[in-house]
């Protein structure tokens, strides 16, 4: 009977011995596989059906443009030369900025390709008023662009145009809406311009946002293939690698290659393949990584680089990313932007970056609204500018797991610069002013409810309940493994006490006739006897 009761004993303990290895070697394998991770790439592969391919295909965030307009409140005393320009903010007018990426086609070579469209709708109810009922009085951009781009050509080009200012009796400053000032109004010298260089003037109306908005239909083609180091741009993942088959921006000067050739005429300036349309960066951030946001408006790219870790107001943590420090000065302090000013006699101001070819050889340009870090001599030319890091700085917040921005205020001004015009009485006032346009704001405010749960969900909660598996199992495992051992080294020391009474009990048996036999103790038990002593006492 004892026997089997040991040989239970014996079996519960190699059962607690199973169950801790196979806890133990759980907890470990978990650990080491990691499933929610797997899951989690998975889902974050660029691919037909995937998350990510869903979020960029169409994207469900709601992105905003708040479009504010600096209107001239002096424009009689400024032509008159009695005072310097003087302006007001007005705005906000909202427009809800609708994208997707259609006729998307996985190529072979690790590359898709798509043509995106993006649609804008005014949403009145966050904006100041209708912009068809706000009069403004702002600057003839056509006439004064046009007038500066020729400001040192010959005789022979300034004098005809002269003569067309005068016979057109074209004004320096106009009175129209809010809406015509950014979707397009008619202008006499635009329309003849048409109709006799039709190939370089294009459109009959001008309009600030239809001239960003105008993309036309672009065919893109964006690299899916990951690389081991993210710092490095060419062949980042999710990065471009082409736009209609082009690597580089024409209208900044780029000249096609072979393979591997160089022609020194491709700058960072004009490089397109390895920068970003930033509605998606690669998951899994490295900080050190300086990402070039790409898009018509900005006629350029323009860098963005990490700040610091945030928490979102949804518990989300976040990478913070701002234009770098640099991106707006002149070659002298960043050689990068010396080609950004190739062609001009001298680079712009501090805070300036020419987009000239953007517009059509019209002498516009980018900073930050309200020349924010810009140079003091371009705030001090214009009363009415207020810079303010708080309203006119630039935050992405990006979600460092998957590469989704959380939150957007990316926050661009469009300038005109003017040179000296001495052909035209009318245009010397504006001569060498950097005419403040307008600025705008893409406003991400905050992800769908839905979308923040998910990305909860996958990068905080299922994790921790993973995580809480792994210990419990590893506690598990390891304190009934522990058991094991210790109950069988308590089953073998039982046993080894049990064989050591049966031995101290092991007497001489002799019969004394009854018919059964009785136990005398007439000698020592055998193993005792060591020595004569221990035999005859």
């Amino acid at each position: 009977m004892k026997a089997n009761a040991q040989l239970q004993q014996f079996k519960k303990c190699l059962i607690l011995f199973m169950v801790g290895i196979t806890c133990s070697a759980l907890a470990y394998a978990i650990y080491v596989v990691n499933p929610i991770k797997m899951v989690l790439e998975n889902k974050l592969k660029m691919a037909p059906g995937s998350m990510v391919f869903s979020l960029w295909q169409k994207p469900p965030v709601e992105i905003y443009i708040k479009v504010y307009i600096f209107n001239i409140t002096n424009p009689e005393e400024f032509k008159a030369g009695k005072e310097k320009l003087k302006v007001e903010e007005i705005g906000p007018y909202v427009y809800q900025e609708m994208m997707e990426n259609h006729n998307v086609t996985f190529n072979e070579n690790g590359t898709v390709s798509y043509r995106p469209k993006r649609e804008v709708y005014f949403v009145p109810e966050m904006s100041i008023g209708d912009p068809k009922d706000a009069v403004v009085q702002v600057p003839n951009v056509p006439l004064l662009g046009i007038a500066s781009a020729l400001h040192d050509s010959n005789f022979l080009v300034t004098m005809p145009l002269a003569q067309i200012i005068n016979f057109l009796d074209s004004q320096t400053i106009l009175n129209i809406t809010a809406y015509e000032y950014l979707w397009g109004y008619e202008d006499t010298l635009v329309h003849l311009a048409s109709s006799i260089v039709p190939n370089f003037i294009n459109f009959r109306k001008f309009g600030l946002l239809d001239r960003l908005y105008d993309e036309g239909d672009n065919l893109m083609n964006m690299n899916i293939k990951k690389n081991e180091n993210m710092t490095e741009e060419i062949g980042r993942y999710l990065s471009i690698e082409s736009l209609n088959g082009n690597p580089g921006l024409s209208n900044w000067g780029y000249v096609p290659t072979e393979a591997n050739e160089t022609n020194p005429a491709n700058t960072i300036c004009n490089r397109l393949q390895g920068a970003t349309e930033g509605t998606l960066l690669p998951p899994n951030l490295d900080k050190h990584a300086v990402f070039r946001v790409y898009r018509k408006a900005f006629c350029r790219t323009l860098p963005i680089e990490f700040v610091k870790e945030v928490t979102t107001e949804s518990g989300l943590p976040g990478y913070e990313y701002s234009f770098a420090e640099d991106f707006l000065d002149p070659a002298d302090t960043n050689p990068d932007n010396e080609c950004y000013c190739r062609k001009m006699k001298k680079c712009l101001k501090k805070g300036l970056s020419d987009m000239t070819p953007c517009y059509y050889n019209v002498p516009a340009a980018i900073s930050l609204p309200h020349f924010y870090k810009a140079d003091p001599s371009l705030v001090e030319a214009v009363e009415g500018l207020n810079p303010n890091e708080e309203k006119h700085g630039t935050t992405v917040i990006i979600q460092p797991d998957v590469g989704i921005p959380l939150s957007v205020k990316s926050r661009v001004q469009t300038n005109l610069v003017m040179d000296t015009v001495h052909f035209s009485p009318r245009i010397t006032p504006f001569n060498d002013l950097t005419i403040p346009l307008f600025w705008s704001d893409m406003y991400i405010p905050e992800l769908p409810a839905d979308l923040i749960l998910l990305m909860r969900l996958g990068l905080q909660i299922i994790p921790i309940v993973q995580t809480t598996i792994v210990a419990i199992l590893g506690v598990v495992g390891l304190s009934t493994f522990a058991l094991s051992l210790l109950k069988t080294l308590w089953i073998v020391y039982q046993q080894e006490e049990e064989d050591s009474k049966r031995e101290d009990g092991n007497d001489l048996k002799i019969s004394l006739g009854y018919g059964q036999y009785s136990a005398i103790r007439i000698l020592p038990a055998i193993k005792k006897i060591t020595s004569k002593t221990d035999l005859f006492g």
